[in-house]
């Protein structure tokens, strides 16, 4: 496979040392020094791959190949270059600086495409320091949230003014929008364990699952812990445990869904006293829309059953995001002629792409992650599974920029 598998090796780990910290991990948040640090060194990559650099309205970084028709539908590949808090190297970063190399030996090889082709850094994609994921990938396909805008990090400050200080048009983020998509194409670290158990080196994704968060509080009734007999008791603590129970039961009854409660707190949080009330997050996941609400459905029936006195208060809700078959069986015509070991599979985690949903086909090519570890600083990739996913990624492209106009 002729993919420059090393020169990709380097820059990430060129990319790799902003934001490091002591520990070896990486914290690069959205619209900080570190931010735009890494948003110089990619833009000096796109440039030595003969693209043409802009930044939008939302600070998305974008390099353009202009094909022989640039006025046809373009193909777009990429992802983002924020991280988590002590994150690692691989998330994000190698959709961007693979898709930078997929077109860079693509020009070496002499192909010059039909129609335009976009590398495009996502900005904050995670979420991490506002709580407002996807902000770059949301304003490419026109559905921003003004809301969203005034969401707040730790120290007040808003996501509308940290643009605002980066030089940005928040107020302008309709401009960001791309017409005429031919399709979106996401290269991207698996973050689980399923490529490593089957020994294959890419993945082919069948869909990214519809995701919906809440945070639950269960009320009872406070007493003292010594005083307060078992019998009678109304602790929205055992209410909690019943509760998780069931729906990891329902998650469970479904190939394709996942259901986590990864946070509680109770109140008022003392060891000598029956809580009053407790809240707790749900993160339920699935690739079938209705699924998800078929389990909300049975877990309100399951609260009238128990007398509970439950209250739900909706953090964030996305619908499922089905890969495109078309696409698929393109990457695995790719896979097979060229010995890759491959699979199909969904995707659990959110990603970039899912916001191109009914705009454009989508399609995303996963690769090993060691021991399934991600948003972690001992995430691992070996270097030549990047180059396999890269090598798919560029003849993905190739096949997609030199179809005819639409």
């Amino acid at each position: 496979m002729n993919i420059n598998e090393q020169r990709l090796w380097n820059q990430l780990e060129e990319l790799g040392k902003i934001g490091r910290q002591e520990d070896g991990s990486i914290t690069r948040f959205p619209f900080t020094m570190e931010d735009r640090q890494a948003e110089e060194l990619i833009a000096g990559y796109m440039k030595d791959a003969g693209l043409e650099v802009s930044r939008d309205a939302a600070g998305n970084l974008i390099g353009r190949w202009a094909g022989a028709e640039p006025e046809a539908n373009a193909v777009i590949c990429g992802s983002h270059y924020d991280t988590v808090q002590n994150g690692g190297r691989f998330d994000g970063s190698l959709g961007v600086l693979g898709g930078i190399e997929a077109v860079r030996q693509l020009r070496e090889e002499g192909f010059r495409p039909r129609r335009p082709v976009l590398v495009i850094g996502f900005k904050d994609e995670e979420g991490n320091r506002f709580g407002y994921g996807m902000v770059g990938s949301k304003s490419v396909c026109g559905f921003s949230s003004k809301d969203g805008l005034q969401s707040k990090d730790q120290a007040g400050f808003s996501l509308y003014e940290a643009m605002k200080e980066a030089g940005l048009q928040p107020d302008r983020l309709e401009s960001c929008r791309i017409p005429n998509i031919r399709c979106m194409l996401e290269l991207h670290i698996e973050q689980g364990r399923v490529l490593e158990n089957s020994n294959c080196s890419v993945g082919i994704v069948t869909g990214i699952a519809g995701l919906i968060r809440h945070m639950v509080t269960i009320y009872g009734e406070s007493g003292h812990s010594g005083a307060t007999p078992m019998e009678g008791r109304k602790d929205p603590a055992v209410q909690m445990s019943r509760w998780i129970l069931r729906i990891t039961e329902l998650a469970e009854a479904h190939e394709n869904c996942v259901a986590t409660v990864g946070s509680i707190k109770t109140f008022p949080g003392q060891c000598n006293i029956i809580c009053s009330h407790v809240t707790f997050s749900l993160d339920l996941r699935c690739t079938d829309d209705k699924y998800i609400q078929y389990v909300l459905d049975e877990m309100h029936c399951f609260e009238k059953q128990h007398s509970m006195k439950v209250q739900y208060r909706l953090d964030q809700q996305l619908p499922a995001a089905p890969c495109d078959r078309n696409l698929q069986m393109k990457m695995e015509e790719i896979c097979r002629e060229n010995h890759i070991s491959h699979r199909h599979f969904m995707s659990g985690a959110g990603h970039d792409a899912m916001n191109f949903r009914g705009l454009c086909p989508i399609g995303m090519i996963f690769v090993p992650s060691m021991n399934g570890y991600s948003h972690r600083k001992e995430e691992f990739t070996s270097m030549e599974d990047c180059g396999r996913g890269v090598f798919v990624l560029k003849e993905m492209l190739r096949s997609e920029a030199e179809a005819a106009k639409q």
